[in-house]
């Protein structure tokens, strides 16, 4: 009965894995790495899935096909073994780097290991190192089994080495981040269980709750996450702002950033009754002349230092999202007008320290500032229509000022036009 029990597992597991072959199935997303390496993990586990199933199917085969099947499987089960976790060592480079070249050259040092395995798993036909299978025809453990998982669960902790920079820096998403330490946790867990506790199958259902979680994260964050840059999209900041301006500037706390909207209404009512709705409008100033001089992978390389600069600027829970080519907005809780002209300033001491780190290019911004007004934003849009007015008010004095015109002079009155 435990047995049908295991296969059961093993057979649910490995329908959730095609689910997630042919859900992430996808003609346009095929010359992403990423994508690539998730189905080469989702691959993995589905193939692992099949030989532990044959394993426990043939177990106690003494002589016959059913031994051959059960030692075939077993060779291939442990040859195989670390394939997935490699792949997802190098899934979690691409994701923080986003450098395919940077993924090739890794793999050159990931690759040895996973080869050695194999070497050593194809040895121990003969040699028992790894595993053997006794007279009675029962699968066991051999002498070096230890260090067929350091092999396998070596990869999990070399994955976890490249998250702590970006984790330190919060230089991504936290929720990318937090799917991408998640993902080993169940599958070191469920594999130290599976070792103590021998006859457990957990370890490949184990790892495919963790691809879910995984292909949950992609999907998520295709609906709401600019692909270049990491933050939000004018989808999501449109969700958000209706959450947030639903009760028309009702005081509330700090909003909630990488959270759920659910938690935004929560949030909104605690205890922080002194702070109020804000946010502000920011452009790259002479953005198209970026791209004209220094060519478009120049251009987005300055849109990624922009996000950069803001949320070095910003709290961790502040809401930031991407409204359209070089415009972004920001949107928070402050207590009064200081605060805000304190996140302003922020922002300005940010891209002023930015621009002298010898880029090719100089970044400057102009933003558009206010709180919320139920008064003259009677909805979300009106509110960001406002900031952006804002900010090109702002933008108008920059230009006045290069020109040498007084505020609110137009440029023809110091080049008045010839008497015909």
């Amino acid at each position: 009965m435990s047995q049908i029990l295991r296969i059961d597992l093993n057979i649910f597991a490995f329908l959730v894995t095609i689910v997630l072959m042919f859900s992430s199935q996808s003609r346009n997303e095929r010359k992403f790495m990423d994508y690539m390496l998730f189905r080469l993990m989702t691959w993995g586990a589905a193939i692992e899935l099949v030989l532990d199933t044959l394993m426990w199917l043939f177990d106690g085969c003494a002589a016959g096909p059913g031994r051959l099947a059960l030692v075939s499987s077993t060779f291939l089960y442990y040859a195989l073994h670390p394939f997935a976790p490699m792949c997802y060592t190098l899934f979690t480079i691409q994701r923080i780097s986003t450098d395919a070249r940077r993924v090739g050259k890794l793999a050159r040092y990931l690759a040895p290991p996973f080869a050695a395995s194999v070497l050593l798993s194809a040895a121990s036909l003969w040699t028992g190192w790894y595993f053997f299978v006794d007279a009675a025809g029962n699968y066991r453990h051999g002498p070096l089994f230890q260090l067929f998982a350091a092999f396998s669960y070596g990869y999990f902790i070399a994955a976890c080495c490249f998250l702590i920079e970006p984790w330190r820096r919060k230089a991504i998403e936290a929720r990318t981040l937090a799917s991408l330490f998640f993902f080993p946790i169940l599958p070191s867990i469920a594999g130290i269980l599976q070792m103590r506790f021998f006859g457990l199958v957990l370890i490949w259902p184990a790892m495919t709750l963790s691809l879910l979680f995984i292909y949950v994260n992609l999907q998520q964050r295709k609906l709401s996450v600019d692909y270049l840059t990491g933050v939000f999209n004018r989808r999501r900041l449109d969700e958000y702002l209706e959450v947030c301006t639903r009760d028309r500037g009702a005081a509330g706390s700090r909003g909630p950033g990488f959270r759920s909207l659910q938690k935004a209404r929560r949030r909104r009512r605690s205890d922080r009754s002194g702070e109020r709705l804000a946010g502000f409008l920011m452009d790259v100033d002479d953005f198209k002349s970026i791209n004209d001089r220094l060519g478009h992978a120049q251009g987005d390389a300055a849109l990624v230092d922009a996000v950069r600069i803001l949320r070095m600027s910003l709290r961790s829970d502040d809401f930031l999202a991407r409204y359209a080519g070089d415009e972004f907005v920001a949107v928070f809780y402050v207590a009064d007008e200081e605060e805000l002209k304190a996140v302003v300033e922020r922002v300005r001491a940010q891209v002023e320290g930015f621009s002298r780190e010898g880029r090719p290019y100089r970044l400057s911004f102009s933003l558009g500032a206010a709180f919320f007004d139920p008064e003259l934003d009677v909805n979300a849009d009106k509110f960001v229509e406002r900031l952006d007015s804002l900010m090109y008010e702002e933008k108008a004095a920059k230009k006045q000022s290069r020109q040498g015109l007084a505020p609110g002079m137009s440029p023809e009155a110091n080049n008045p036009r010839p008497i015909a």
